[in-house]
């Protein structure tokens, strides 16, 4: 239940949304003919987790069940980092980048008031950051190791050992990913240098049917996500994942990922 806060903060953020959609779109028309005069096509977002049009910015925080709201918000044209799974400090890092993209080469008139300072760019950034919506999921440590050990992507190494031995080897949360720099729990991808959430809303992908009401609320309708997890195998291992682990495993995860499981209130 939203707390008088909450409710508040979501009036104010809806409030913002007519200010949000006027800089999306001033940063698109100032991308166009900066594109066009050089022949080449600049993107104006600069990785698959900024969405401008919805107004939102998604973690992918890998084996959580992102494919299913990845494909949905679809991928830009030309993103400067094409990799997915990046953190939140790294796509607030990008904002600066985005928007200096965007103001370079845009210089049409003499004297030259309207263009922005350094300094501007850099506020723009910012704000635009702040406005964003978001969001991301996170999944129970001891079923997303079962995940880790048995996917058939990235760094395969089910075929090579058995889980207690994989358990005994990961120590990180991005572990057999291929794209992620090394982030030690699922928090790292949610957080800034110095531990503090930027987050407007995590849920948990054991809980997403209700996830996608509250982020359809937040968002006031721009996100329509759909549960596609419809077709997920109901004979997966991470399913059962508590058929799998040994005392001594299931002690290992819950040391090594202590951070999620307090932070995000999970049990084995």
């Amino acid at each position: 239940m939203p707390t008088a806060k909450g409710r508040g903060d979501r009036a104010a953020r809806f409030k913002s949304m007519s200010k949000l959609s006027k800089a999306v779109r001033a940063l698109r028309q100032r991308c166009t003919p900066y594109a066009a005069s050089n022949q080449q096509a600049r993107p104006a977002e600069p990785n698959e987790a900024i969405n401008l049009s919805k107004g939102v910015i998604f973690i992918a925080i890998p084996k959580t069940g992102t494919t299913t709201v990845r494909d949905q918000l679809g991928r830009p044209a030309n993103p400067i980092i094409p990799n997915p799974h990046l953190s939140i400090a790294q796509v607030r890092d990008l904002m600066y980048p985005m928007m200096l993209r965007a103001a370079m080469g845009t210089n049409r008139t003499f004297p030259s008031d309207d263009m922005p300072t350094n300094t501007t760019v850099r506020e723009q950034a910012k704000a635009l950051f702040d406005e964003l919506f978001k969001f991301s999921g996170v999944r129970n440590p001891w079923a997303r190791a079962v995940s880790l050990w048995k996917r058939k992507e990235g760094v395969r190494s089910g075929g090579s050992m058995n889980f207690d031995a994989f358990v005994e080897r990961h120590t990180a949360a991005s572990d057999t990913c291929l794209h992620p720099t090394r982030h030690s729990c699922q928090l790292d991808w949610l957080c800034d240098e110095t531990g503090r959430v930027l987050m407007d809303y995590v849920y948990k992908v054991e809980e997403l049917g209700a996830a996608i009401e509250e982020i359809r609320n937040r968002t006031d309708g721009r996100l329509r996500l759909r549960d596609q997890r419809l077709n997920a195998n109901p004979r997966s291992a991470s399913g059962r994942y508590r058929d799998l682990y040994t005392d001594h495993t299931r002690k290992l995860i819950a040391t090594r990922f202590e951070r999620d499981i307090d932070h995000f209130k999970y049990t084995f």
